[in-house]
């Protein structure tokens, strides 16, 4: 699974951990599969801990934004780079750290594609 998170990114002609910001060519999303979205979903709510601060259901709280649907503020246009690169790098000035629990970068990669498909294919959280 390491390998296809790799592969959405170098597909996007950028290594992982580069900020989407820079790039106009964005990750091929059409790679992600349910198997993808379900690991992600046992992280988000498992070993990452995010559910912690981003709720069960992606809703927010008062610490942490929506995950679902919403205007993105920090992910800049909830696009999969960008979820992904907050997911490893944190974001400055908030409780949200880079790899949160402790996840690797494979692992962070199928968080954001899980986040990724309950934000834009509508997917169960």
């Amino acid at each position: 699974m390491a390998v296809v998170i790799a592969c959405l990114f170098a597909a996007a002609g950028r290594g992982a951990t580069e900020p989407a910001k820079s790039y106009t060519q964005q990750p091929d999303t059409s790679a992600i599969t349910p198997a993808m979205i379900d690991a992600g979903r046992r992280i988000f709510h498992g070993k990452g801990m995010c559910f912690g601060c981003h709720g069960m259901r992606l809703e927010g709280g008062p610490v942490a934004p929506p995950l679902g649907p919403h205007q993105w503020k920090d992910a800049k246009g909830g696009e999969l780079s960008a979820i992904f690169y907050v997911d490893t790098h944190g974001v400055a000035g908030t409780v949200m750290i880079s790899h949160p629990g402790g996840i690797s970068d494979a692992e962070a990669g199928e968080v954001a594609a899980y986040i990724w498909a309950v934000s834009h294919r509508g997917i169960k959280p």
